[in-house]
């Protein structure tokens, strides 16, 4: 069955392994960037406002997997805290934080390609990481997940694959691979956002503790209720995935307006010439 806390001290909410790893991950990413980025011979590195993203999905990741992942495991909450941070914020900034150069590999071989493409649909992944997330949260599985530290490694280690490939048609960091465009991307985020709302509304409207691995865990939170804490959950998640998808959706239209005013001004640049010489369009007809 699913271990819970007796109790929390210093060192299991600071999380050494957690933070150790995030430490670990920040010095490969600017190494990458780096001194690796120029040995092997490549230009482009990422702005100062996607670095930053980077480090703030590592912080994120940390704080998730970290400290509010002890609480997780006597917490709903808690535990879809953390489902929806790891899930939800930290692979659409890993995706815009790394250059594209890190990505172009996978279209190396024509197999490769075509694979990738598959796995970036954006109907497959939309099915994929609802459908697993819907499957997750059904008690019977839930509770059978819990239960096992193998099923549960790998369950969100699919979870987690799932989620990058979600996030992929929406912050395509390839800009040739880029096929959506910020309209078809609103109703991916729309389509997305409906086919996760049923699972985190059976359990907001639940008036049952649905999952047994929760039922006999330590009151981690006095005032909260467990059927509260069980409800509080999936708003969390719902709460987090909408903020997220909205920055998202700010930024892809941010950089659309962006790149049609970088148009329109080379447009106008083109023409001036012409007009400059006073010639009008009757006159140059003949």
């Amino acid at each position: 069955m699913h271990q819970h806390h007796g109790g929390f001290d210093f060192w299991s909410v600071i999380s050494p392994g957690a933070l150790i790893l995030t430490i670990l991950l920040g010095v490969l990413y600017f190494t990458l960037i780096g001194p690796w980025r120029r040995k092997w011979g490549y230009d482009e590195s990422p702005s100062i406002w996607k670095q930053r993203g980077f480090v703030f999905a590592l912080a994120v990741f940390y704080f998730a997997s970290g400290p509010v992942s002890t609480f997780s495991h006597d917490s709903f909450s808690a535990h879809m805290m953390e489902m929806a941070l790891v899930y939800m914020v930290v692979p659409p900034l890993i995706l815009l934080g790394l250059p594209s150069w890190v990505y172009r590999p996978l279209w190396s071989t024509p197999r490769r390609a075509k694979v990738f493409r598959v796995l970036t649909f954006p109907l497959v992944t939309l099915i994929c990481f609802n459908g697993f997330f819907s499957l997750y949260h059904l008690p019977v599985v839930f509770d059978a997940i819990m239960s096992s530290s193998i099923l549960m490694a790998a369950s969100h280690g699919f979870m987690g694959f799932a989620a990058f490939m979600m996030w992929w048609p929406i912050t395509c960091p390839v800009p040739e691979k880029d096929t959506l465009n910020p309209v078809m991307k609103l109703g991916y985020i729309i389509g997305d956002s409906i086919l996760i709302t049923p699972a985190c509304a059976l359990i907001v409207f639940s008036d049952v503790l649905l999952y047994q691995s929760f039922q006999e865990a330590p009151v981690a939170f006095s005032f909260m209720s467990a059927l509260d804490d069980q409800q509080m959950g999936a708003v969390v998640m719902k709460a987090i995935q909408e903020i997220a998808y909205g920055c998202v959706l700010g930024y892809t239209f941010y950089h659309w307006v962006k790149e049609h005013k970088r148009m329109e001004r080379e447009e106008a640049e083109t023409i001036r010439p012409r007009g400059e010489k006073g010639e009008t369009p009757s006159t140059m007809a003949y």
